[in-house]
C-alpha cells in the first residue's frame, strides 16, 4: 500500500499541472475525467459493511468505472480486508467504531460534482479526502493503523482541503485550481442517534460466531480471542487431501479389522469347545478391537463430517451429539480393554515359561472390565467426550481427565507388560544357550502369544510417546495460530495455502493406523492357526452331517408315504378281479 502511495506522490509532484507550492493545510489531487458521483451500491446481504457509516447515507460516492468494473466493488474488498485486520487488533485499539467510519470514508470517499458554471467544458466529479484530524484520531486510538495509514501525506489526508487542476475543463479562477474541502466524519459520528455495532469480519475459512449468544457459547467452538472468530472444523493442520487419506485409511482398515476380529471371536469364543486362558485373552482382545472398529464403521456410515463436525466451525460433543458420545464410549472401552488384556496375556505368557502360578483368572476379568466401565462412567458423567479440533475420533479431550483415566493406569499396565516381555526374552535367551528353540515345546507353544503381545505393547508405547509429544508441544501449536491468522489476512486465495501448526503428518497417520491394524494382526497370528481352522472344519463337518441326516429323514418319510398311498389301489384291483 505504501508503494502505491509513493507512486501517487510522484505522479502528482512531477506530472501534475499544479505549479508552485500549495498553501499550508492543502493537498493536491489528480483529476480522473471518468470519475462519477453515484449512490453507494450497498452492502452484501450476508456481510454488513459501510451502509450506516458513509456521509449523506452514501448518496454521493466517488466512483470510477472501466471495462464494466466498478471501483466501489474493489473498495469493498479492500475495506473487508481492513476490517479483518481491525478485528484481530481490537484489543490494542480504542474507539473501534470510529476507525471503521474512517476506513469506509477513505475508500468510499464522498463526492462533489462541478457544474457548468465552474467547468463549462465538462462537469467533473471529485473525491473529498478524509481530514487529517480524523486520520490522526484513528491512528492515536489504534497505533497499529499507523502501519497502513500515513497521516502526513497531504494529498490523502489534507488538513483543510484538496486542490484539483481543472484548467483543462474551463475553470479559470485561482489559476485553474479548484478547492474541495476535506471530509471529517467526526460530526456525523458524534451526532448519530443509533451507532451501529463494531463490525467483525473473519478471514476465510474462519467463521464468525457471537460468543455472547447462548447458541454459540456452548462447547464445541474454538474461539480466537479477543475476536468472535472460530477455527474451522476440522482444524486445517493438514491439506484436505491428507485429511482424506487418513479417513480413507480408517474406513478400509476398520472394516477389514472388524471382520477379522469377528472371525476370531467366533473361532475362539464360540466354536472352540475347550476354553483356555489364552483363548479367552484372544477373544477379549478381538472383542476390544471390534468395539473400536465398530465406532469407525458408525462414523463413516453416518458420515465423518456429520459425526465429528455437525455444524460449520463446531466440533461434536457428547451433550449435543449423541452419536459422538456413542462412538467415544465404544472407543474408550475398546482401547482400555485392548491394553489391559494384552498386559494380562503377557503376564500369563511369562508365568507359562517360568512355570509359576498367578492370581485366579477371574480376577483379571473383573479388574479389566471394572476399570473400563468405571473410567467410562466418570468421563461420561463429566461430559468429557468430544471430537476435538484436529481428530477423527470422539474421545476424552480434557487433558487431565484423559491422563488420569487412561494414560496413567494404562501406562502402568504397559510397564508391567513390558517387564514381562523383557523377562520372556531373557528366558528365551537362557534356554537357547542350552538347547535349540525348535526343540523346546514350551517355548514353541508361546511364540505366537509372544509375537502378538510384543507388537501390541510396542504399538501402545508408540501411541504413548506420540500423545505426550503432542501434549508437550501443545503450547507451541496454540501460539502458532497467530502465524496462521497473519497468513489468512495476507492471503488472496481464501487461505488455501494457510495451515495451522500441528503434529507431523506421518507420525500422526501412523498413530491412527496402529489402532486399526490390531484386528488384522490378530487374524494373521491366530485366525490362520491350526486351532482356528480346526474349529471351522469341525463346524462344517457338523453342518454337513446335520444336512445329511435331515435329507435321509425326508427321503424315509417320502418312501413311507408312497407305500401307504398304494395300499387302497391294490385293494381296488383285487375287488375288480373277483368281479
Amino acid at each position: 500500500m505504501k508503494s502505491i502511495i509513493v507512486l501517487l506522490s510522484f505522479l502528482i509532484l512531477y506530472f501534475g499541472k499544479i505549479k508552485g507550492g500549495l498553501p499550508k493545510g492543502y493537498g493536491g489531487g489528480l483529476v480522473d475525467p471518468n470519475g462519477q458521483c453515484i449512490n453507494y451500491i450497498g452492502d452484501s446481504v450476508d456481510q454488513p459493511l459501510c451502509k450506516k457509516k458513509l456521509s449523506n447515507n452514501g448518496e454521493y460516492i466517488y466512483t470510477t468505472k472501466s471495462n464494466d468494473s466498478n471501483s466501489q466493488i474493489i473498495s469493498q474488498k479492500t475495506i473487508e480486508k481492513s476490517f479483518e485486520a481491525l478485528t484481530f487488533i481490537q484489543s490494542q485499539c480504542k474507539d473501534l467504531l470510529f476507525a471503521e467510519y474512517g476506513i469506509c470514508n477513505i475508500y468510499l470517499s464522498p463526492c462533489i460534482k462541478t457544474t457548468s458554471n465552474i467547468t463549462p467544458l465538462k462537469n467533473i466529479s471529485l473525491p473529498q479526502r478524509l481530514c487529517n484530524s480524523a486520520c490522526q484520531r484513528m491512528v492515536s486510538n489504534c497505533p497499529r493503523l499507523g502501519e497502513k495509514l500515513d497521516c502526513s501525506l497531504s494529498f490523502l489526508f489534507p488538513e483543510i482541503g484538496t486542490f484539483y487542476n481543472l484548467s483543462d475543463y474551463g475553470y479559470k479562477a485561482n489559476g485553474g485550481l479548484y478547492e474541495v474541502p476535506c471530509f471529517d466524519p467526526t460530526g456525523n459520528y458524534n451526532n448519530a442517534s443509533d451507532h451501529s455495532e463494531f463490525i467483525e469480519i473473519c478471514p476465510t475459512p474462519l467463521l464468525l460466531r457471537n460468543s455472547s449468544d447462548p447458541k454459540y457459547s456452548r462447547r464445541g467452538y474454538t474461539y480466537l480471542p479477543p475476536t468472535n472468530c472460530v477455527l474451522p472444523c476440522p482444524v486445517p493442520n493438514y491439506t484436505k487431501d491428507k485429511w482424506d487419506q487418513i479417513k480413507t485409511m480408517s474406513k478400509v482398515l476398520s472394516t477389514v479389522s472388524f471382520a477379522c476380529s469377528i472371525y476370531n471371536i467366533i473361532s475362539f469364543g464360540i466354536l472352540k469347545k475347550i476354553k483356555t486362558k489364552y483363548t479367552i485373552c484372544i477373544t477379549a482382545l478381538s472383542g476390544s478391537i471390534a468395539l473400536v472398529n465398530l465406532g469407525d464403521i458408525i462414523k463413516f456410515g453416518v458420515g465423518y463430517d456429520k459425526v465429528l463436525c455437525p455444524e460449520p466451525g463446531r466440533f461434536a460433543t457428547q451433550v449435543d451429539d449423541p452419536i459422538c458420545g456413542l462412538t467415544a464410549a465404544l472407543f474408550h472401552v475398546g482401547i482400555c480393554n485392548c491394553v489391559l488384556w494384552s498386559t494380562t496375556m503377557s503376564i500369563y505368557l511369562y508365568s507359562a515359561i517360568k512355570d509359576f502360578k498367578v492370581i485366579r483368572f477371574r480376577w483379571f476379568i473383573i479388574i479389566n472390565t471394572s476399570f473400563s466401565i468405571t473410567s467410562l462412567v466418570i468421563a461420561a458423567a463429566a461430559s468429557k467426550f468430544e471430537a476435538g479440533t484436529g481428530s477423527i475420533e470422539c474421545w476424552i479431550r480434557d487433558r487431565w481427565y484423559v491422563i488420569m483415566l487412561f494414560w496413567v493406569p494404562c501406562s502402568i499396565a504397559l510397564l508391567i507388560g513390558t517387564i514381562c516381555i523383557g523377562a520372556v526374552i531373557v528366558e528365551i535367551y537362557k534356554i537357547s544357550k542350552n538347547i535349540k528353540l525348535s526343540e523346546s515345546e514350551t517355548i514353541m507353544r508361546q511364540i505366537k502369544p509372544f509375537i502378538s503381545v510384543f507388537v501390541v505393547s510396542g504399538s501402545f508405547i508408540y501411541l504413548f510417546i506420540i500423545f505426550f509429544d503432542i501434549e508437550r508441544n501443545f503450547g507451541g501449536y496454540r501460539s502458532a495460530v497467530t502465524d496462521y491468522v497473519l497468513c489468512l489476512l495476507n492471503s488472496t486465495d481464501g487461505g488455501i495455502e494457510c495451515h495451522t501448526k500441528g503434529p507431523s503428518y506421518n507420525p500422526y497417520f501412523m498413530f491412527y493406523f496402529f489402532m486399526r491394524f490390531f484386528g488384522i494382526l490378530f487374524f494373521l497370528i491366530y485366525g490362520t492357526s491350526k486351532n482356528a481352522r480346526d474349529c471351522w472344519t469341525e463346524l462344517f463337518i457338523t453342518i454337513k452331517s446335520s444336512l445329511s441326516e435331515t435329507s435321509s429323514t425326508l427321503n424315509s418319510n417320502n418312501s413311507g408315504g408312497g407305500s401307504q398311498q398304494q395300499q387302497p389301489l391294490q385293494r381296488n384291483e383285487i375287488k375288480l378281479e373277483k368281479l
